[in-house]
């Protein structure tokens, strides 16, 4: 049996529900820089489903280069135009030519990604009518194609999660995904929905961006009186998350009474003045969480064969999930990979987890059995990239 560089420790320091203030994000599926992580990972995925398919095996590619440039819309109450529209520009690098002479068609492959995934997140979005989209990607490096061909690392670079959520980063993405799923079905509201979630002692304040649909809203008075039935479903849903007490706040910075409120025609903030990028959003833990540790990779639209980025966030989760779910004394782990350029990547420089126990220290025992659930891991690549090319695991 293979032996890896495995080390795992306990945690020092306070624990995050111990900590006098803590404080959590999600961003919505319709948010700009939500929509270029899924957009760039529905590249992705299309771009290696089509491979496989015609050539018999995955090529290289980083379509993590996805930017949004927002368009320019006139909402009021009852009314809705779009003036300008959304530009998605779709950058990073493929495989345009396999080795065998075959022609990919990268960028039809991406452009229908992209209207894809709008299609199937955005209910009053149309990417035909609304935005403008256009790919850039180029060939990739030969010295990365190189590395996917032999599955290694293609990169030296490192993945960090944690698991389980706190009850902050609960209640704050469990909300924020109530909105976008349940609440949207109820209301004329859209999917750019952003919870910020802060915790001071026992107290929990989500305040929550909701964008309403104009087309749908006659006037002033039927807009505030929404706007408190929404806040109303949410502050419903949120406490049943926490037994702590849980306020919640809807678009505080609206003029109520006037038209300066969050009225969109398309559900997104993308089809006025707020641009979007790859990366710059939710962690794989489904959240930003800045009192914990992270990678800054984006791991959207990267190639799921060698690309560490993805890769190695996306299994640091998994371990974490794993250690919490199989090791009964752990209360809360948190997982770091690194890997080496070149070098296999079942075959990490290190992988590290700190953890936190129910009651008391961890006896060797217990830390012997964190290590077989690393190993484990590391050992299933094969099983990690196959669940990627599913989407059975999200980016964001």
């Amino acid at each position: 049996m293979t032996k890896r560089n495995i080390v795992v420790a306990e945690a020092a320091g306070t624990w995050i529900e111990d900590r006098p203030v803590e404080i959590v994000e999600r961003k919505g599926i319709g948010h700009p820089d939500s929509l270029c992580d899924g957009i760039a990972e529905r590249i992705s995925v299309e771009y290696t489903k089509w491979c496989i398919e015609h050539l018999g095996a995955p090529l290289h590619h980083n379509f993590d280069k996805v930017q949004l440039v927002a368009g320019e819309t006139h909402v009021d109450y009852g009314v809705g135009e779009m003036i300008k529209p959304i530009r998605i520009q779709i950058a990073g690098r493929g495989t345009p030519v396999a080795p065998d002479g075959t022609h990919i068609p990268m960028d039809t492959l991406a452009i229908n990604a992209a209207k894809a995934h709008i299609r199937e997140t955005m209910k009053y979005l149309d990417p035909d009518v609304h935005c403008v989209i256009d790919c850039y990607a180029g060939h990739g490096s030969s010295e990365l194609m190189h590395a996917v061909h032999e599955i290694t690392a293609n990169d030296t670079s490192f993945g960090a999660a944690h698991w389980p959520r706190s009850g902050l980063e609960h209640a704050v993405y469990e909300t924020c995904q109530y909105i976008n799923y349940d609440l949207l079905k109820q209301f004329p509201i859209g999917e750019d929905v952003k919870v910020m979630g802060m915790r001071r002692g026992d107290a929990i304040t989500l305040t929550c961006a909701v964008p309403f649909i104009a087309p749908q809203i006659k006037d002033a008075a039927e807009y505030s009186e929404i706007k408190a039935a929404v806040c109303q479903s949410v502050q419903t849903f949120s406490a049943k998350l926490d037994k702590r007490p849980i306020h919640i706040d809807v678009n505080t910075a609206d003029d109520e009474g006037t038209s300066n409120v969050y009225l969109t025609l398309t559900g997104t903030s993308a089809e006025m003045g707020d641009d979007g990028s790859v990366g710059r959003g939710n962690r794989v833990t489904g959240v930003i969480a800045p009192f914990r540790a992270a990678s800054l990779e984006a791991a959207a639209g990267k190639n799921p064969i060698s690309h560490v980025g993805k890769l190695y966030n996306v299994l640091s989760l998994l371990i974490a999930q794993d250690i919490v779910d199989s090791v009964p004394a752990v209360r809360e782990a948190q997982v770091y990979i690194l890997s080496q350029i070149g070098h296999p990547l079942d075959q990490p420089l290190i992988a590290t987890a700190t953890v936190t126990s129910q009651n008391g220290s961890l006896k060797d025992a217990d830390k012997s059995a964190v290590e077989t659930v690393i190993d484990r891991n590391l050992a299933d690549m094969v099983g990690l990239r196959s669940k990627i090319a599913n989407m059975e695991v999200t980016m964001y």
